[in-house]
């Protein structure tokens, strides 16, 4: 055991001092003009070492550089600068008079991927074949071969094909590849535009095989988190995990396997396209669970359902339930959509938006450079059903919108939050129509759109007012000839009829309806852009008791209810008074006339 022990206490001793006298007695200068050339020989880059090499022995031996920059042939900007660069060398192919790097690390770099970084070929320039036995070249009797490649805290710049610059900050890099380019990666950033940013940190492998021709990569872990302005609170944030081709030389993707979670939202299915020079996206997804109240509403704007029939909620549900598309914050968003062509498809099996859940989402749309087709946005709520159809027109600052709707027994209760609207009656409504305008808020639909459509309001109910209750109120309290029959409990009956929407009104051109207890029929205007309405309603009440005559009379004349004025100061008028006395003076002139008849028959 002794002698085992000793007899590796003298190899450790060999080894240590043959790697003491290795870099006291080889120059790691002496591959500096060696590591340019080769550079230049597989790239055609320009590596420039600024400053000497030195050596590193611990934790393991590598060579140390000072400043570097690396610049594509014809650029005017480089494409790497960094402040140091850490060569790992393996010992034993030095001995044999070979570089053998096993990893190189970038400290502190700033990345330009720019058109002034990239590199400019003459019009007679050859093209490199894609030789995958260039690898390892030779040169005389040094060889060189880099299997590790990592990059720390450092800077990449990208710029779009529209222009603007991106910067992707706290780049860490780690890529491990074999001898026949394919690997392993770990890559972490952020990146900080508009008042938000996002971070990512993803883990896969790597196919540059073929590249530049093709480029193919997974994303086998993947967390991502996004916060800033126009977000929830909590921010959004979740895994992903896909595999993807690229293409660099046509800029086309192929994205496959795609699976998302974004918050308590989850997404899977497919997307290619084209990157530049303009965005072309055919994306395809379905979701079992999309909240879009936590992905596209910032955190003042979540209400819940529950909380929209609550009148103290009605003022702050106006101000913050804007979809984010349509803030003054989120402009950006737009552009993206002025410089794109999308083909999206999108079901859920359950989405909320604005506190309201919708079962069977579906969405078909296309977007063409700021021209979205809307083919098909349709689903279930509650009982009910909707489908829109149409164009909506991004380019302009206020979008413009040409829309045909189709709504089945949807409830109010979801309606009017939606449209920022007082919610003061219960029930369904239906109505199919067709509406153009600018905007996409409640509040611009109601004043900025025009067009035309019917309506069914089914299971009506006011529950601050009951107007059968209040005319039959009116017409006990101005005569004792007639009562009504206290078993009836009044119910408004279902109606249908025609409006018309312009200029900010809402135009009652027919709303009818009728049951065993009333027949009742309603006419006027609505003012959504002073807030202000003047509607009457035209009753006939049934199930009276008492003076045959009065019942008559009550059965064949329909007594008028307006109500008038603002909003939060509303007025009625209900003449009930005034009917009966005009129906005693008509009964009177009527008594007369036929008296007179009766003396003067030949008259």
């Amino acid at each position: 055991m002794r002698k085992l022990i000793t007899t590796f206490a003298i190899l450790i001793a060999v080894l240590v001092a043959g790697m003491t006298a290795l870099v006291l007695l080889v120059n790691p200068n002496d591959f500096k003009h060696y590591m340019v050339q080769q550079v230049k020989k597989r790239s055609g880059y320009q590596l420039t070492l600024k400053g000497d090499l030195r050596w590193h022995v611990w934790p393991r031996l590598s060579i140390l550089s000072g400043p570097i920059v690396l610049t594509a042939p014809g650029a005017s900007q480089p494409a790497v600068t960094a402040d140091n660069m850490r060569l790992d060398v393996e010992l034993l192919p030095l001995l044999s008079h070979q570089l053998h790097i096993s990893k190189v690390l970038v400290m502190h770099a700033v990345i330009q991927a720019t058109p002034d970084a990239a590199a400019k070929i003459t019009a007679a320039g050859p093209i490199a074949p894609d030789d995958n036995s260039s690898f390892a070249p030779s040169l005389g009797h040094w060889s060189l071969d880099i299997a590790h490649l990592s990059v720390a805290n450092s800077l990449l710049i990208w710029q779009d094909p529209q222009g603007e610059q991106l910067n992707f900050r706290n780049v860490d890099l780690s890529l491990h590849q074999d001898s026949s380019r394919v690997g392993r990666y770990h890559l972490s950033t952020a990146l900080t535009r508009n008042q938000q940013t996002f971070s990512i940190d993803f883990d896969g492998q790597m196919d540059a095989r073929h590249y530049p021709y093709k480029l193919a990569f997974s994303v086998d872990r993947g967390s991502y988190q996004l916060q800033g302005v126009s977000l929830p609170e909590q921010g959004v944030k979740g895994e992903t995990t896909f595999s993807a081709q690229w293409s660099p030389m046509s800029n086309t993707f192929d994205l496959n396997d795609f699976s998302l979670h974004a918050n308590d939202s989850d997404f899977h299915g497919e997307a290619s396209g084209v990157l530049a020079p303009a965005l072309q996206l055919n994306l395809k997804l379905h979701s079992q669970n999309a909240n879009f109240d936590q992905l596209l509403l910032s955190g003042g704007s979540q209400v819940s359902h529950a909380q929209t029939n609550s009148p103290e909620h009605v003022d702050a549900q106006t101000r913050t339930r804007t979809p984010v598309v349509v803030e003054k914050n989120n402009r950006g968003f737009i552009d993206w959509l002025n410089q794109s062509e999308i083909t999206s498809q999108l079901t859920a099996d359950q989405a909320t938006w604005h506190g309201v859940t919708v079962k069977g989402l579906a969405l078909n749309a296309h977007n063409a450079l700021g021209m979205m087709s809307l083919n098909t946005l349709s689903g279930k709520v509650d009982d009910g059903h909707f489908a829109i159809q149409g164009k909506v027109d991004f380019r302009p600052d206020l979008a413009t919108v040409d829309l045909h709707t189709d709504l089945q027994h949807i409830p109010l209760q979801v309606v009017q939050p939606l449209l920022q609207i007082p919610p003061v009656l219960r029930g369904e409504v239906s109505l199919q129509g067709d509406f153009s305008g600018q905007g996409l808020r409640g509040k611009d639909i109601l004043t900025q759109w025009q067009g035309r459509s019917t309506i069914d309001l089914i299971g009506l109910d006011i529950p601050q007012m009951n107007v059968q209750q209040m005319v039959i109120d009116a017409v006990t309290r101005a005569s004792n000839r007639v009562n009504s029959d206290p078993t009836l409990h009044p119910v408004i009956p279902d109606m249908r009829g025609n409006f018309s929407l312009g200029n900010g009104t809402l135009q009652l051109t027919r709303l009818e309806g009728e049951n065993a207890q009333v027949s009742l029929n309603a006419l006027g205007e609505i003012n959504f852009a002073q807030h202000q309405l003047d509607i009457t309603f035209n009753l006939l009440t049934r199930g009276w008791k008492g003076d045959p005559g009065m019942i008559a009379l009550l059965a064949n004349q329909p007594i008028p209810l307006r109500f008038y004025g603002p909003w939060n100061h509303l007025q009625y008028s209900l003449s009930v008074d005034r009917l009966l006395k005009n129906n005693l003076k008509s009964r009177l002139q009527q008594w007369l006339k036929d008296n007179d008849k009766a003396k003067h028959p030949s008259s």
